[in-house]
């Protein structure tokens, strides 16, 4: 059977009311086959902005727009599926900061499963480690007892490991586009909305449509958040011209 490795990384606060207005989950899926070929990429940008192959490939220590924008355009040559789960936080109501992580991770297996079983295949999970004790165990315990609404075919979920970003270079991959969406939406502008216009067509999608697959927003209608309003429609104009 076909196997992807799946690379999950967060960008923002998810700190209620005193974090950042925005969490997010992205998943970058890979096909096993293509990891290694994909991966040396990120050696490449290393050396296009003149950093060390040993350094991480860290967005927020990135220097320049031109920088960012060349990372985005590498980024949108290969051949990778991207998944964004955008938490809204200061529309979470029952819901406690220390549990915005595991709960909401419902929706990004929920798609990542999804793509998948389309594709025949079953997912290796590689998650960014943040000290928590995360195992496939723990996350299909907690998902199945709190989180029931989830339709996850956890069949499809081969194995959960967890690695800090400077051993896996696809999760640092996974922190540019989760870091560049999470700063599309901070600044609100077509400056920065043309990092996620890099990535739009790496946005899993069904017959066509990202919005609820590749962009996800929750809790909650996207009319009721302006700076994604805003995107959604930047992504939509962009595509028409």
């Amino acid at each position: 059977m076909k196997e992807y490795n799946v690379y999950i990384d967060e960008s923002g606060d998810e700190g209620i009311k005193r974090g950042s207005k925005y969490f997010i989950l992205t998943a970058i899926l890979v096909e096993k086959n293509q990891d290694l070929k994909i991966s040396k990429v990120v050696d490449k940008i290393k050396e296009d902005i003149e950093i060390s192959k040993k350094a991480q490939l860290h967005w927020n220590r990135i220097k320049g727009y031109p920088n960012k924008l060349m990372i985005m355009s590498e980024i949108s040559k290969l051949d990778i599926k991207i998944i964004n789960i955008i938490i809204d936080t200061s529309k979470i109501m029952f819901i406690n900061s220390s549990q915005i992580y595991n709960h909401f991770s419902g929706y990004l297996y929920e798609r990542i499963c999804w793509f998948v079983k389309s594709k025949n295949a079953i997912a290796n999970i590689n998650i960014s480690s943040r000290g928590e004790n995360l195992s496939k165990k723990n996350l299909i315990n907690f998902l199945q007892t709190y989180n029931e609404k989830f339709k996850i075919d956890y069949s499809r979920i081969n194995q959960i490991k967890i690695y800090p970003n400077a051993q896996k270079k696809l999760l640092q991959l996974a922190d540019c586009c989760c870091s560049a969406l999470g700063q599309a939406l901070k600044y609100n502008d077509k400056k920065h909305f043309k990092y996620v216009m890099y990535l739009s067509n790496k946005l899993y999608n069904y017959n066509g449509k990202y919005l609820g697959y590749g962009l996800k927003y929750v809790p909650g209608n996207i009319k009721e958040k302006l700076e994604f309003e805003n995107l959604i429609k930047y992504l939509n104009d962009k595509s028409r011209q």
